[in-house]
């Protein structure tokens, strides 16, 4: 099983999208299928490039839940322990700052139990000081390796993420 990042250069255009409650936007290229959610308590997009095969192509879900959440030491170890359950060994772990919000990160990889693919996982909790609520954001690539391209395009999604 490896987790290496390999490099390849790209460039996309992008566009602003907002969530269907108006708790977030986001900028994500504009080329990718966007499919909305929403009820009650949580609201989100989930996007990914649909012209590409899945071992391709980067699957992005941004969901904005109700719920509190603390981005400490505890929520660190409930995502590890998420991760097992899912059959994902995490590589790296932080907790910051992006912007201005309070973030949990969480890359993980493994053998995916629902597609029997190697699956990397990069996770996100964003958390503003003044908001309730709280940014779920995960990316999925699947396939042996990780492009830098994929990794810095993600990066880039994430820090473009605003809440209201």
């Amino acid at each position: 099983m490896s987790c290496r990042i390999n490099e390849k250069d790209s460039s996309l255009e992008f566009i602003r999208v907002k969530d269907k409650q108006d708790k977030f936007e986001v900028e994500l290229p504009l080329n990718w299928q966007k499919e909305y959610i929403s009820d009650g308590f949580l609201t989100g997009i989930i996007s990914s490039d649909t012209s590409k095969e899945l071992e391709e192509t980067i699957i992005v879900n941004i969901n904005w839940n109700n719920d509190t959440v603390c981005i400490n030491s505890h929520l660190d170890k409930i995502i590890d322990s998420l991760s097992l359950t899912a059959g994902l060994k995490t590589k790296t772990k932080k907790l910051g700052r992006i912007n201005n919000y309070k973030t949990c990160f969480n890359y993980s990889c493994g053998l995916d139990s629902l597609t029997s693919l190697q699956l990397n996982q990069f996770l996100y909790i964003l958390k503003s000081d003044s908001l309730n609520g709280h940014i779920l954001f995960t990316a999925r690539v699947y396939g042996d390796a990780v492009l830098r391209e994929q990794s810095e395009l993600i990066a880039e999604i994430v820090e473009s993420i605003k809440m209201k």
